[in-house]
């Protein structure tokens, strides 16, 4: 493996490169959008940490953070925020192994942060009010099963939809695959008591219980 390295993940978020550092280098900031809500209940091979709290204080102490403008893994992987006037262009950037195809390599690691940096540009870029919960949905089932369950929304760039309610869905599953796969979905919601978000939680487990093989469903 040599120096160089790659951006795998590459988008440009309507907020100054202050705002957007605060928001990937504090633990106020991280809940806000990374990841999404689950507790030691739920932990497992893909969940090492004892919930999303410890996994947001992970993240920060077991990362380098050069302010402002770039938290480095211990794997070698770095985010990197670079100023473009009002706005800042974020990177997921990644050793380059020679020889190797960085879609075997990384692919898997792009899809995830994917999801989560454009979970992090609706935060900033929307600013929603109120405390962000989630529901987390994975199984198995078709992309047009998937596509069925989320419903109508507006397309939020490449890997996410706004629905109707305003809430931001991220979407893990290919539209045209015919074949059931491996799928998740997060959705993101802000400001919601708790009789309205346990109603928007049963809405969503009862249509995703309904339709995907071994579903799972958190919180």
């Amino acid at each position: 493996m040599n120096d160089r390295k790659r951006p795998i993940v590459e988008l440009t978020i309507n907020a100054p490169q202050d705002a957007v550092w605060r928001a990937v280098s504090t633990p106020e900031g991280l809940h806000e959008w990374f990841g999404y809500d689950y507790d030691p209940s739920h932990t497992g091979p893909a969940r090492p940490a004892a919930g999303l709290a410890d996994e947001i204080r992970s993240f920060i102490d077991d990362s380098e953070l050069q302010p402002p403008e770039r938290v480095a893994f211990d794997d070698g992987t770095e985010l990197t925020l670079t100023a473009d006037g009002t706005r800042t262009v974020v990177r997921l950037v990644v050793p380059d192994v020679e020889g190797a195809s960085w879609k075997d390599l990384y692919g898997g690691v792009a899809e995830g942060w994917r999801f989560y940096l454009e979970q992090l540009r609706f935060y900033l870029d929307r600013a929603p009010s109120g405390r962000r919960r989630t529901v987390y949905l994975a199984g198995q089932a078709t992309g047009a099963q998937v596509t069925e369950i989320v419903g109508p929304g507006t397309p939020w760039h490449e890997a996410s939809i706004v629905n109707d309610e305003g809430h931001l869905i991220s979407v893990g599953a290919d539209p045209a695959d015919p074949q059931p796969a491996q799928v998740n979905v997060i959705v993101n919601t802000y400001g919601l008591d708790d009789d309205a978000f346990a109603a928007l939680r049963d809405q969503w487990t009862a249509r995703w219980q309904a339709t995907v093989k071994d579903p799972e469903v958190i919180p």
